[in-house]
């Protein structure tokens, strides 16, 4: 498993963590759509969409104390196919969509992915403030979609 002896399964510490890592978007005034559940040939479920007028990110929020690398880029590549489920189904905008894994702790896993050209970023949630409050530097290593 991936959960710290400290860590209790509790829904309600899963649901408070992603609250609070949405809260942090509404901080840097994205507007934030949380627990998206949509149908397609089957049911998907997002924990949040973050989105201003230049992006809307698809964050998912893992709550491990640790996670390995292979493990994480399996988050990621579900969290993709998550992403364009929804935006098929929704009205297309002409924005930067971009995926994003949000820890609970630093991990020793890779921050970033760039395998293929394909660059996904994670980033843990004592980081994410510093990171939006500087997007613009950090676009160019998002993978965009």
């Amino acid at each position: 498993m991936y959960f710290g002896t400290e860590f209790k399964k509790d829904s309600n510490q899963w649901k408070k963590f992603e609250n609070d890592t949405a809260d942090v978007f509404e901080k840097f005034d994205y507007a934030v759509n949380r627990d998206i559940r949509f149908k397609t040939d089957r049911w998907f479920q997002i924990d949040f969409i973050a989105q201003d007028k230049k992006r809307r990110f698809f964050v998912d929020c893992k709550n491990h104390s640790y996670i390995p690398p292979e493990k994480e880029k399996e988050f990621v590549r579900k969290q993709l196919i998550r992403a364009n489920n929804f935006i098929e189904k929704e009205r297309k905008e002409e924005k930067k969509n971009i995926i994003l894994l949000v820890t609970r702790n630093k991990t020793n896993s890779l921050l970033m992915h760039k395998e293929g050209g394909e660059r996904i970023l994670a980033v843990d949630f004592y980081s994410l403030s510093a990171l939006l409050k500087d997007i613009d530097l950090y676009e160019d290593e998002l993978y965009v979609f």
